[in-house]
């Protein structure tokens, strides 16, 4: 039976020919007729095609399926009595053939809608499991080497049965599931070693590769805090990767990982490597009129981008003010769409500048230190760290997927932010920038202020920052964000994306 689609072609094709203006009567309508069958002739060509590859790939499923039944069939108790034989065949009836009988249905055809399911449902998830979990039982009690199992060994005697990658990968998963991940990542490394070299059509249909194998292992490194094992992982699965998009995660990722363990040494305490600057400390004079009668002590920490600490500006009365009217109102951080995370483990509460004198000052101030309006850039964020709190690595500001959302979202977008460190922090609680490889200690008064979005409107990715975890003591601050909105007397040369 045709596809639905070239039945619709056949009826187009055929409605030309018998309209009240036969073509028949034009060479020009004539022409379209013969546009239109060769038009559905390549169709069909791609639908033969697209048959003869399934044939294929099934033919070739079909015959590793014939050469395990022949060895099955001599003695089908004694075959399945081996966990290496009973074990792959639970796995290939649970996880393999639901594959296969969805690959064939995919264009049905007459013959193709009998096709039976062979009652899958009787091999579970549970009977999956059991089956691992006895192999693992004999691997214990026998004290069996997994190598030696994987390879058809069993008590020092070889049979003529061995576990494939997609066995391997079943059982490195259970373990995973369980928590046992330093077993899972022997199994995973066995997947990696049974990998064939010319792979059976199941691992097209399962869509497993090396690649998708050495991101599992990546992921149980992660979570085992094993970053060098991590990056050597997704190395490999960049050299591995079948697919553009593979490439391109494994990059993103791998830069991901180095970031992450610049973050590692910056929160330890460990100091980058030098080069040379022109960075200074100087008092601020500048940025304001009023400055001139009242500068502000202020050490220069980059110039692109740009990020300034400011020293003693504000006053113990004025920290104390900010955390007593923010403690009643402290309520758990939220990301995303509003939820807990424990990429960010703080209490917050907003902080409104015009509700006394000292808040209204206290605004005035930053205005003056920062150079940008604020009249438009809501409250002042008050965060309270307690012991192993953390604001892990994150941007202020945020990227558009295309130039026509860019210009839409300037406005809205974060331009720079002032960090307000109110109290001393006894061991941990840094301010880290790892693509920058700085990392700044909190001071009681001091203001951390950076610009986020460079001159051409866009995020700028090295103001990547992270809150290092507080290892003792508290950790009170207060962020303010400054929006992009308002600031044309101030920044005039944010670029339109779109020239």
């Amino acid at each position: 039976m045709l596809s639905s689609y070239l039945l619709v072609q056949l009826l187009l094709l055929l409605k030309l020919a018998v309209v009240e203006n036969s073509v028949a009567t034009s060479t020009h309508d004539m022409a379209r007729v013969l546009q239109g069958e060769n038009d559905l002739l390549t169709d069909l060509r791609l639908y033969v095609a697209g048959l003869e590859r399934k044939v294929n790939l099934t033919r070739l499923i079909l015959d590793d399926a014939i050469k395990r039944q022949q060895q099955a069939r001599i003695d089908p108790e004694a075959y399945v009595a081996n966990p290496l034989n009973s074990l792959p065949l639970v796995r290939r009836m649970h996880m393999d053939a639901g594959k296969i009988l969805k690959s064939m249905k995919l264009e049905p055809a007459a013959d193709q809608q009998q096709i039976s399911d062979y009652r899958l449902d009787v091999i579970t998830e549970t009977d999956l499991e059991e089956a691992i979990k006895g192999l693992l039982r004999i691997q214990q009690i026998y004290e069996l080497d997994e190598r030696h199992m994987v390879q058809g060994q069993l008590s020092q005697k070889q049979y003529n049965a061995r576990l494939s990658t997609l066995d391997c990968l079943a059982v490195a998963r259970h373990l995973r599931k369980n928590g046992e991940d330093e077993q899972a990542i022997r199994w995973l490394e066995l997947a990696l070693e049974q990998y064939p070299g010319t792979p059976e059509p199941v691992y097209q249909l399962l869509k497993i590769d090396r690649a998708a194998i050495l991101r599992e292992l990546a992921h149980i490194q992660i979570t085992r805090d094993n970053w060098p094992a991590v990056g050597r992982s997704y190395a490999q699965v960049l050299e591995h990767a079948s697919r553009a998009q593979d490439k391109q995660e494994a990059l993103a990722f791998i830069a991901a990982a180095k970031q992450h363990l610049v973050h590692l040494r910056l929160c330890r305490g460990h100091s980058l490597p030098l080069v040379s600057s022109s960075l200074r400390c100087r008092y601020n004079t500048a940025s304001a009129p009023f400055l001139r009668l009242a500068p502000l002590k202020l050490e220069q920490l980059s110039l692109d981008p740009y990020m300034v600490l400011y020293h003693d500006v504000v006053q113990a009365n004025e920290r104390e003010h900010i955390m007593q009217l923010a403690k009643p109102h402290l309520r758990r951080a939220l990301v995303g769409a509003a939820r807990a995370h424990s990429q960010r483990f703080a209490m917050n509460a907003g902080f409104s500048y015009n509700d006394s004198r000292q808040g209204q000052r206290l605004r005035q101030r930053l205005e003056d230190m920062s150079g940008f309006d604020l009249t438009n850039s809501g409250q002042l964020a008050v965060l309270n760290y307690g012991i192993g709190g953390q604001y892990y690595m994150h941007y202020d500001c945020w990227f558009s997927q295309d130039d026509a959302a860019q210009v839409a979202s300037i406005k809205d977008n974060r331009i720079a932010t002032i960090l307000l460190y109110l109290t001393d922090v006894q061991l941990g609680g840094l301010t880290s920038f790892p693509a920058l490889g700085l990392a700044v200690q909190p001071s009681p008064g001091s203001a951390l202020i950076w610009h986020n979005m460079n001159n051409a409107a866009e995020c700028d990715r090295r103001t990547l920052h992270a809150a290092c975890p507080l290892l003792l003591g508290t950790r009170w601050v207060a962020t303010q964000w400054i929006d992009v909105k308002g600031q044309w007397r101030t920044k005039r040369c944010l670029a339109n994306p779109s020239n």
